[in-house]
């Protein structure tokens, strides 16, 4: 191939986006996002709801299989230090899972099982009348009555609940939309 000569093409001219097509592209974005935003705010909302949901369920069924597994008291209480409990219902800073032979509010750093102190976001999350914590016995029961923590959103609606039977099972679920959170 020597003395060979190669002829390249003329260079095209470069084209790029017009103003106009630029305008176009951002109107378009502009309708897509106003539609999708609102949809993804409440998708965004229902996860926070359901992460609270499971992370109580978690922590009340860890309870469960701590009484059981020791064969001794386990408590399960609102707490916003991690190392004593509330005694008001308010569950929104956290809660704390405890060995308590003693029945103690006060547990030792070596009786703590766990601590959430999840932050939730603007929703509440408060228990039932009269009842502020849960006891799981060495069986895994919790007498007396039924715990309800129940999730509300920033608007004040209940969103969902959490029950604890007297069998010491946790279980979660949905609140029918336009629900007044419980005082």
């Amino acid at each position: 191939m020597e003395g060979s000569v190669f002829v390249c093409a003329p260079r095209s001219r470069i084209r790029g986006f017009s103003l106009l097509d630029l305008a176009a592209t951002l109107a378009v974005l502009g309708v897509v996002l106003g539609i999708g935003l609102p949809s993804f705010s409440r998708i965004l909302a229902e996860h926070r709801i359901h992460d609270i949901q499971h992370r109580l369920t978690v922590s009340l069924a860890l309870g469960r299989i701590a009484a059981i597994r020791d064969a001794a008291p386990v408590t399960v209480c609102p707490s916003s230090n991690g190392q004593t409990c509330r005694s008001d219902g308010v569950w929104d800073h956290g809660w704390l899972v405890y060995r308590d032979r003693g029945r103690t509010d006060h547990p030792t750093l070596q009786t703590v099982v766990h601590y959430d102190s999840t932050p939730n976001n603007g929703f509440r999350v408060r228990s039932s009348r009269y009842r502020s914590r849960v006891r799981f016995g060495a069986l895994g029961w919790s007498g007396g009555h039924n715990l309800t923590l129940a999730v509300c959103g920033p608007d004040g609606h209940l969103r969902g609940q959490v029950i604890v039977n007297n069998a010491g099972r946790p279980r979660s679920e949905r609140a029918p939309p336009g629900t007044p959170c419980p005082d």
